[in-house]
């Protein structure tokens, strides 16, 4: 299943780590089995996914969750962010939940309900995972802070959260034959 056009109809990811680091991929997490030194996480997709889509991001996570209630029902938003920035995001991730409304409202349900949605703090600016979208605008609104708009509406939301989500519906549940 090398070529984009060809998703495997779900996964199974299963990735170790060394203790008192955490691997967050695609999907539900299955379980988390515990060795002398190392953790194996266990991830479960159950939707059609792309190579492009697949992502696994190690490192010193802390986590919280909150349940949307979605047009499918409930929907689990679970966020994974770098020890120390945990208060931070409680509150910059606030708007998540709304803009999952508003993307629900115009395109339709989210797309991966059975595997969830997250948000997954990285060094770089983010990507569309599918159900596992990483962010790393260091909880700034905008772009970088920059409001690229030029109307002063671009500083109003975190632009790499609503970016990167909005894949969920465009580029990772509708792909495209072909990478060209």
């Amino acid at each position: 299943k090398d070529h984009m056009y060809d998703e495997v109809d779900s996964m199974d990811i299963s990735v170790t780590v060394p203790k008192g680091l955490m691997d967050v991929s695609n999907g539900r997490l299955k379980s988390i089995k515990e060795h002398d030194s190392t953790a194996t996480y266990n991830w479960h997709v159950s939707n059609p996914i792309n190579n492009y889509g697949v992502n696994v991001n190690i490192g010193d996570y802390e986590h919280f969750s909150e349940t949307y209630k979605g047009e499918k029902g409930p929907l689990t938003m679970d966020y994974y962010v770098l020890k120390g920035n945990l208060e931070k995001a409680k509150e910059h991730f606030k708007d998540a939940p709304k803009m999952m409304e508003a993307f629900e409202h115009w395109f339709g349900p989210y797309p991966f309900y059975e595997d969830g949605y997250k948000l997954v703090e990285v060094p770089y600016l983010g990507m569309e995972h599918q159900s596992s979208v990483t962010y790393g605008n260091h909880y700034q609104k905008g772009y970088s802070g920059m409001d690229l708009s030029g109307t002063g509406w671009g500083l109003k939301f975190d632009f790499i959260i609503i970016h990167e989500s909005g894949h969920e519906w465009f580029a990772n549940n509708i792909t495209y034959k072909d990478i060209a």
